[in-house]
């Protein structure tokens, strides 16, 4: 878990135990903004309530945002809008994924956000640290270790705003840059542009994705759990906390002791099961159109505009037929599987 791994090498580093092998950026660029902001990582990380989607829940709730993406689309209403008013479970929430496995499973069912990928495109653990503890605004931080590499500080971090009557207004939204890890950039080597360059990714893809702790949040509310299955998982054994007592380190033992697992169940496998097939039908459909059935074309003259004239030699065009496959493939409509959403309204809040 990227949680345990965030405990584990924050508490070292504050406690001077950290290896430089683990933890390039706390020995390569120290400073008191990168200290702060560990004390401050650490001490959320341990009071906060966490909650770990595997692939197929992760993927579940991704599909969702597909469906509302859509609408959104369709209507002009920001996405959070038409999820609602969702409350956090708690003051500070953890919310982890994989987010390798999210990207093969994005790119499998031609999500819109992989229509251009020739392959997928998520790498590593991604998690969310929300923070609604503060009155102002709520404090979202997104910390992604990519597979193979240490985990590195975020360069940036989202404070979302309320407005007047508390609510959160997702169009009043503060990027908070990270000095520490842009001091550890340029002593990196590199350059304004690259800085930025990862700034942008952060941000963004800390915005994107932050839809699915939202929709884990809705479901978690919804009568029927909205297909999902938490089971209550120990995050650190009674040997761990024994051995992090024996040596002192008592960060282990101040962090929650377990955590949610969350799976889907059978309504929201058979969701997944009807989404992939009314895709394949589509990619079948989608074949029989993309031109006619092989045949053979006789030798003949083409003629340009400029006078020139040029001898085609008899040829074979189109595809070859597919097996069994009828000339017109008829599967489940759109709407099938889709989800429902209350006609939502548009507000001043965003």
């Amino acid at each position: 878990m990227l949680y345990k791994s965030l405990i584990s090498l924050y508490g070292s580093s504050l406690a001077g135990k950290s290896a430089p092998t683990d933890d390039l950026v706390w020995h390569f660029a120290p400073s008191e903004g990168l200290r702060l902001f560990r004390e401050y990582a650490l001490d959320a990380l341990q009071q906060a309530k966490v909650y770990l989607l595997d692939h197929l829940a992760a993927a579940y709730a991704d599909t969702l945002h597909d469906a509302v993406a859509k609408q959104a689309a369709e209507t002009g209403l920001p996405a959070m809008a038409i999820l609602g008013e969702v409350k956090l479970p708690a003051g500070v929430v953890w919310v982890e994924f994989d987010d390798r496995e999210l990207g093969v499973a994005r790119f499998e069912r031609a999500s819109p956000v992989a229509r251009y990928d020739n392959k997928p495109a998520g790498t590593g653990l991604r998690g969310y640290l929300l923070d609604d503890r503060n009155e102002g605004y709520l404090r979202i931080t997104m910390f992604h270790r990519r597979e193979g590499s240490r985990v590195v500080d975020p360069i940036c971090a989202l404070l979302v705003k309320r407005t007047p009557t508390g609510k959160l207004n997702y169009d009043d939204v503060e990027v908070e840059l990270s000095r520490s890890m842009i001091d550890f950039c340029v002593r990196s080597g590199d350059t304004v542009e690259m800085i930025n360059g990862r700034r942008t990714v952060h941000q963004v893809e800390t915005g994107y994705d932050l839809f699915i702790p939202y929709a884990l949040f809705a479901m978690l509310v919804s009568p029927d759990l909205g297909g999902i299955i938490p089971t209550e998982t120990e995050t650190f054994t009674t040997k761990d906390t024994k051995t992090a007592r024996k040596f002192g380190k008592s960060w282990i033992v101040g962090a929650q002791k377990s955590h949610l697992t969350i799976r889907i169940g059978p309504q929201a496998a058979a969701h997944m099961t009807e989404r992939t097939a009314r895709l394949e039908f589509e990619r079948q459909a989608q074949d029989e159109r993309n031109g006619p059935i092989r045949h053979w074309v006789a030798e003949h003259e083409r003629h340009y505009r400029s006078g020139k004239v040029v001898l085609v030699r008899a040829h074979q065009r189109g595809h070859a037929p597919v097996p069994n496959l009828p000339t017109r493939v008829m599967g489940p409509k759109s709407d099938v599987a889709g989800f429902e959403f209350p006609v939502a309204e548009p507000s001043s809040q965003g």
